[in-house]
């Protein structure tokens, strides 16, 4: 998402009502976020800077709207671990706005970098598929299947195959598709305010 969005979802917001400015409520946290924790520098960035800094800061926020199982969690303050796999610039992006020690209901948020598919596995909280990726993202998410992982891709089939949250390009915005049937078999809930948010949403609420 770029400032654009930002502008679009003010004036579209007024003329859809409620619910259309509760969906860009989200994506104006989001993109507060990437624009001030990433210390100002969006202001004098180019557009593809500015969205990796926004898929970032996605990353940051999607877990105020997600529960894991108790399980996923050894200790109360056990991490969040986020990794990133096919795009070091999101995974830098995230790691400055990070860089303070972010918590989130008491789990700090811990960037773990992926190299290479192998490296792959169930002990994350959070796994981004880079667009670079997206021909591997069949395997990662059978290697994935049952594991209380939220998958978050951007590729027009990741919905389809299996994954739990899209970012997807729509002109000059970023929209959010989610799959509640994935979300389930991950066992994780999904917050109803994530949901308004979501341009598109797959399946239905466990």
């Amino acid at each position: 998402m770029r400032l654009e969005l930002t502008l679009s979802c003010l004036t579209t917001g007024r003329r859809s009502g409620r619910l259309e400015a509760l969906r860009c409520r989200f994506w104006l946290l989001a993109a507060m976020v990437a624009v001030f924790l990433s210390g100002g520098r969006a202001a004098a960035e180019d557009q593809v800077a500015m969205d990796y800094q926004v898929k970032a800061a996605c990353l940051v926020n999607f877990p105020k709207y997600v529960d894991w199982p108790a399980n996923a969690f050894p200790a109360a303050n056990s991490p969040i671990t986020v990794a990133v796999f096919g795009d070091d610039n999101v995974a830098n992006e995230f790691g400055n706005m990070t860089s303070d020690g972010k918590t989130i209901n008491g789990h700090p948020l811990v960037l773990k970098r992926i190299a290479k598919e192998s490296d792959i596995t169930p002990d994350c909280q959070i796994l981004f598929i880079g667009a670079a990726e997206r021909q591997r993202v069949s395997t990662i998410l059978e290697k994935l299947q049952g594991a209380n992982v939220l998958t978050v891709g951007e590729s027009d089939d990741f919905l389809a195959k299996g994954g739990v949250i899209n970012l997807v390009h729509q002109g000059r915005k970023i929209r959010l598709q989610v799959n509640l049937d994935a979300a389930g078999q991950a066992h994780l809930k999904i917050s109803s305010k994530l949901l308004v948010a979501a341009d598109v949403v797959k399946g239905k609420s466990g």
